[in-house]
Parts: structure tokens; sequence; C-alpha cells
């Protein structure tokens, strides 16, 4: 790689953008506009922003215990004013309760209207039985002197009498009130919240009152005062709170200040013709694509950058309005960030904008206009705002777990650096390191790939026509499927799976709910798409299934494989479960879900869960999805994407991911034997072996002396001795060795499938 190629390269790039008024605008002056006119704007918002009272009808005001009423003659709330801090919120009038002419129902319509036809936002009935159904409870609640007892308050009244239940659903009806409100509007919820407020306070005066005349001081059911000391310094506290915004508002200026030069760059180039030149230049692909990544990369941290500082300066600003305002809570909270925080925010902007520069780069290139290109930018975002917003969540923080997920446990460290967390950090670095740097290498690896592809570089931008559309997949079909086709196959069993989960819901009752679901989920779900869209889209069926023929030291091979690669397989299982632990729900759907399966013949089980579904998923993942990705020489595209759509297929994280990583082996496998019989080997013998050392020890099966040397019994299980595990490894290797040895026709298929 000549880096004097790349140099003038991104020299070329950087004088066609910076001649781009409408690139300068967005990158540089937009961002030392836009943060402070949001701040003025919120400002001046603000003034807007002030508390409004409500209109509360009380309808039976007499029936009110007039030895502690509710509102004095003045319609007033008659509590002390330190209880009553919603009253000046509010607006009653009263009304007498109607004459018998009327009755409860006919009360209810006319509130019912007058609180639908905006007169007032809430109407409360005080019933003639309330002020009985108060007695009665201030009776069920009385003192109880005993001979040789000292008194004792019943329970209900020191508790409060279920103010903790009305505080969520209030229910007066049962009181002898009854609220009428319309929760469509704002300001009846309002009133509704108040007047709950306002009734709480009425009954704790009420119950203090009783108290004092029964000889019993009222301090006895007041809560608990909990005095607090906040340790932690201020800056701290700012910087904890920052740590969570910034990352993710840096981020995302990353991802978009990264995509529109990189359509520039990429789409813009096709349209203005100037794209063939630079290819037909002595610079090779992947020094084009350095060039224009380092391109990429510059303008998508001078945006960051600019942004970060220009809303953190902005946000100074109003922290010292609100401090002159007297607000010092708030200004403590969002005071200044630390140096040394920003410092680690642009170190970790720099890994995470070539990662994202690398994939805009080669989203771009897929386009063929710019207006194209443009379209591609919101798939992105959704994409990558998962990654960027789950360190926001507060019950994640850094850990072994959350280290392995991509670009979040890079947002993580620097949370954990940010706050001090200095020996947390340090633990975690070598592997939230090596994950970043896999995804930068992947990301630039795509993109040469779309830059070397002369398919991608060359498409010409024309009309979509659904006729001719049609008439191209069935004229043009192959003998195995495109790349597009196998995506989007594996695109709509995922959908659908995501669907066929909320649908099944809660219906595994029993083994015939397992049958059925497995067989819709496995025949319907899995391998019905597959198998149509390889009649209508492919010239071979057997060819798009990749069903050939098979070396038989392959097969041997491969059952051979199946057999040694399960303890490693097992022992993957645990550590992933030990880094995700399953959740008590999971826990107990599985529990419920093994009982179910251990109480059937092992035959049925392991044809139903191990048989089918190894069949099903390996002749559409390793074959028809497989078969089209493997084209034009993609086999690490084809084994990468086919192990995604493998794992996404199962419901459990953990599961998932030891999926992937099996379906890692089935590609590779898949690839150097060319075709998928000795997957479907792999996967059954995997299966069978699974089910078979949870089904036999669970139905009081004793463990065969002859298996003593690979398996142990612990606990009522079987497992597998410890020399095993690294004694399978070695055994693999030389089964993936003999694997990789292919004959003259295996040869011979697998370039034909590269064409």
């Amino acid at each position: 790689m000549n880096w004097r190629h790349i140099q003038l390269i991104y020299h070329r790039e950087m004088r066609d953008q910076l001649r781009d008024r409408r690139t300068l605008f967005t990158i540089a002056v937009l961002p030392l506009l836009l943060y402070p006119l949001i701040g003025l704007l919120m400002m001046q918002v603000a003034q807007f922003n002030r508390e409004y009272s409500v209109r509360i009808r009380v309808v039976g005001h007499e029936n009110w215990p007039q030895a502690h009423p509710l509102l004095d003659p003045q319609r007033k709330l008659s509590l002390p004013a330190s209880a009553t801090e919603p009253a000046r919120l509010i607006e009653f009038s009263t009304e007498p309760w109607p004459v018998d002419g009327e009755d409860l129902e006919g009360l209810r319509r006319t509130s019912s209207s007058a609180v639908q036809l905006d007169f007032v936002d809430a109407v409360l009935i005080v019933k003639p039985e309330f002020q009985a159904h108060m007695q009665r409870r201030l009776a069920s609640a009385s003192i109880k002197v005993e001979a040789g007892n000292a008194p004792e308050v019943a329970t209900d009244l020191a508790e409060g009498d279920g103010v903790a239940e009305q505080a969520t659903a209030p229910k007066f009806i049962d009181d002898g009130l009854e609220l009428v409100v319309n929760l469509a509007r704002d300001h009846s919820q309002l009133a509704q919240s108040r007047l709950q407020r306002v009734l709480d306070s009425w009954q704790q005066s009420w119950i203090s009152k009783e108290l004092v005349l029964a000889g019993i001081s009222p301090q006895l059911v007041e809560p608990l005062a909990l005095s607090q000391t906040d340790v932690s310094p201020v800056s701290v506290r700012r910087a904890m709170l920052w740590s969570k915004v910034l990352p993710f508002v840096m981020l995302v200026w990353a991802l978009t200040g990264a995509f529109y030069p990189a359509i520039d760059l990429c789409a813009g180039e096709k349209e203005r013709g100037t794209l063939e030149t630079l290819l037909s230049s002595p610079a090779r692909r992947n020094e084009i694509v350095w060039g224009k990544l380092f391109t990429v990369a510059t303008f998508s941290i001078s945006s960051a950058l600019l942004n970060l500082f220009s809303m953190h300066a902005t946000a100074g600003l109003i922290v010292k309005q609100l401090a002159l305002a007297g607000s010092s809570q708030a200004a403590d909270a969002l005071g200044p960030l630390p140096i040394h925080a920003l410092g680690w925010l642009v170190l970790l902007l720099l890994p995470m904008a070539a990662f994202f520069s690398a994939l805009a780069l080669a989203v771009a290139a897929l386009a063929r206009s710019t207006k194209e290109g443009q379209y591609y930018l919101m798939p992105l975002l959704l994409v990558t705002l998962p990654l960027v917003s789950l360190p926001m969540i507060p019950s994640l923080s850094l850990n072994l777990g959350t280290s392995l997920v991509p670009v979040s446990g890079a947002v993580f460290l620097v949370r954990s650096l940010i706050e001090g967390r200095y020996a947390e950090a340090l633990m975690h670095l070598p592997v939230v390191v090596m994950v970043t740097i896999a995804c930068c290498l992947l990301s630039i690896r795509w993109a040469i790939r779309q830059f070397e592809s002369e398919s991608v570089m060359f498409r010409e931008s024309d009309r979509w026509n659904l006729q001719s559309w049609l008439h191209h997949l069935w004229r043009d079909r192959g003998m195995t499927a495109s790349p597009a086709e196998a995506i989007l196959c594996g695109l709509i069993i995922l959908v659908a799976m995501f669907f066929a989960q909320f649908m099944a819901g809660s219906s595994i009752a029993d083994w015939n709910a397992v049958v059925r679901m497995t067989v819709a989920v496995q025949i319907g779900l899995i391998l019905m798409p597959c198998l149509l869209m390889a009649i209508f889209l492919t010239r071979s069926l057997r060819h798009a299934l990749r069903i050939h023929h098979v070396q038989p030291s392959h097969l041997a091979a491969a059952i051979c494989l199946g057999v040694t690669l399960h303890p490693t397989y097992t022992a993957l299982g645990n550590a992933i479960r030990y880094v995700y632990s399953l959740g008590d729900q999971i826990q107990a759907a599985l529990a419920h879900f093994s009982q179910l399966i251990y109480a059937q013949p092992l035959w049925a089980v392991l044809l139903l869960l191990a048989v089918m579904p190894a069949i099903c998923e390996e002749l559409t993942f390793r074959g028809f999805i497989f078969g089209g990705l493997v084209k034009q020489g993609g086999a690490l595209r084809a084994i990468l994407i086919t192990s995604l759509f493998f794992g996404f297929t199962h419901t459990i994280l953990q599961q998932s991911i030891a999926a992937t990583i099996m379906g890692l082996m089935l590609g590779l496998i898949a690839w150097r034997t060319g075709g998928v019989v000795c997957c479907i080997a792999v996967h059954v013998i995997n299966n069978v072996l699974s089910i078979g050392l949870a089904w036999l020890p669970a139905n009081h099966c004793e463990l065969p002396p002859s298996l003593s040397w690979c398996l142990r019994v612990e606990n009522d299980t079987w497992l597998y001795q410890p020399q095993w595990h690294t004694i399978s490894v070695g055994i693999a290797l030389v089964m993936i060795a003999i694997l990789f040895n292919r004959s003259p026709e295996t040869q011979r298929v697998v370039q034909v499938e590269a064409l």
C-alpha cells in the first residue's frame, strides 16, 4: 500500500469538500449556531411554563363531617397552610346535594356533562353516607383498653388507612366519595392529582385530631425523618450526568457528520462522472478507500467536536442563568464538565469516528445517486442508535457482558473513566479495545470490498418497473440465489420469527403445544420461505439448497467433529450464561419446557428437537442463504451473515450468542466441503448430545461405566470430564483439517458458486 497515493487522495478530497459551502455550513457553522439558538429558544419558552389553577365543583359539601370540614364558608381549604400547598392552584365551587327528585345516576350524568363541556375540570360528589362511613371507620380503629395492657391503635389507622393504595389509583366511591373526571384532558388529570393530595392531607389532619381527642400524640403516626448525607463531590455528580448525555450526542453527530461527506465522495462522484477518473489512476482500490476514509473521518471528528463543545458551552451559560435565578440544585447538576472528562470523550471519538466513517463509506458506495444515498441514512441510524443509547439505561454498567457489545462497551468504558472508576475501566480495557479494533477492521474491509466490486461502483441509476423486475427475476434465474435474494430470505425469516413470538405467547402448556410450535417454526417459518424462493427464483432446487455429493472422508470427519466439538460447545454455553445470566422468568420458562420434554419418549424428543431443526435450519442458512452470499468470492460475507441470521432465530439471548458462534463453525464447514450435508451431520449430533445428556439423568438413567472416561455425575446431572474439554479441542482441529482437504469435484462446485 502506497501512503503517498493515500495522502494525495486525502488532499484532493479535502479540497473538494472544503469548496462546498453546504458542507462547511453543516460541519462547522451549524454546530456553533444550533445550540445557542436552542438555548435561547428554551429560555423564551420557559416563560410560558407556569402552573394553571384547576376548577373543582363539590356537590354535597354539607355531607362532610362538620367537626373537621374540608372547606370554610369562603370555599377555601380549612386545612393548615403547610398541608395545603396545592390549595392556591384549585378553585372550588360548591353545590348542595340535590333534592329527592334527582337520583344519583342523574347527578352523575349532570356532572359528566359539566366536565365534558369544560365548565369544570372535575366534580367531587360527597354522598350523604360519607359522614356515617367516617364514623364507622373511627369506631373500627378505636382504642382498645384491656386490663393490664397499654392502649394500642389499630393497624389501619396507624398506616394511614390505605393512602399508599390511593396514591396510584384513587377510588373514593367505597368511602362515600365519587370523582368525575375527563382523563383525556390535561387539566382534568391535574385536578385529579391535586385533589388526591388535598384529601390525603385532610385525612392525615383528621387522624391527628382524633388521636389528640383519644389522648395519643399525633407524632406516633408521623413518618420517620431521614437525614441524608451525600459523600459524592459536586464534580463527580456533574460528570455522572454529562457522561450519559454527551457520548450519545457526540456519537450521533459523529455518524451524521461522516455520512453526508461519504455520500458526496461516492454517489456524488458517480453523478459528476469523476469516479472513473479516480479509479483509473495508479492508486489501488484500497488506497482510494483509505484516502476517502481519512477525509470522512476528519469531517466526522470535526462535526462531533464542534457539537460537543458548543453544546457544553451553551449548557454552561444556561447553568449560570439558573444559578442567578436561585436554582442552585440545577446549577450543581448541570455545571461545567471537568477537562479530563472532555479528554476521555475525545479519546472515545477517535475509534468511533473510524468505525462510523467506514460504515458510512460502505453504505454510500451502494448508492447510485446522492438522492438515493440520503435514503440510507435512516436505516444506518436505526441500526446504530440502540448501541449508542444502551449505556443510558440506569441498570446497566461496565462488566464483561457489556464490554463485548460493539460501541456500547466503549461508551461504558469512557463513563467509568469520567466517573473516576479507574480500576473497573482498567479491568475491562483489553476486551473493549479488541472488540473496537475488530469492528473497525471489519467495517474498513467491507468498504474496501465495496470499492473492489465493479457491480457496486458502476451501477446505473434507472427507473424501477415491477413488471420488468419480475420478468428479470424469472428470465435471469441462476443455479443458486443472488446475494440480494439470500439476504431477503433471511430478513423474511427474522420478521416472521418476531411476530411468531407474540402470537405464541404462553401457549406452551403441554407436549402437543410444543410439537405444534416447533413444526410451525421450523417448517412454516424457516424452511418454507427458503423452499419457495428456491423453487421460483432458481433453476435447480438441489443446487440452490447446496445438496451436493459428499466425500466419505468428509462425512466421517463431520460425524467425529460433531461428537468431539460438543464438550467445547457445552463449555461455551456455560461461559455465556456466566457472562449474561438468565433472568428469573426465562429460567422458569426453561424449567417448564424441560419438564414437558423429559416426560416424553427420547426418540420423539430427538426427532422433534434435534433432527428436524438441524435439517430445516441447515438447508435454509447453510444451503439457500449461504449459496447466494458465497457468490463473487464472498466466503467471509456468507459465513458471517448466515451465522448472524442463524443466531437471531433463537429467541433467548444466551442461545443466540452460542448459536452465532456455532454458526461460524458450520459456515466454515459449508464453505470448505461445498455442500450442506456435513453441516446437517454436525448439527444433528450436537443437538442429540445436548438433549440426551439432559434427558437421561432427568429420567433416572445411570451413567454406563464405559463412558466414565469422558463423563461424570454431579448433582444428578451428566457432565464432561475436565480433561475431555482439552482433548476434544485437539481432535476437533484434526477433523477440521480433514474437512479442508477438498476433492476435485468439491473444488469444482466451490469454483462454480464463487462465479
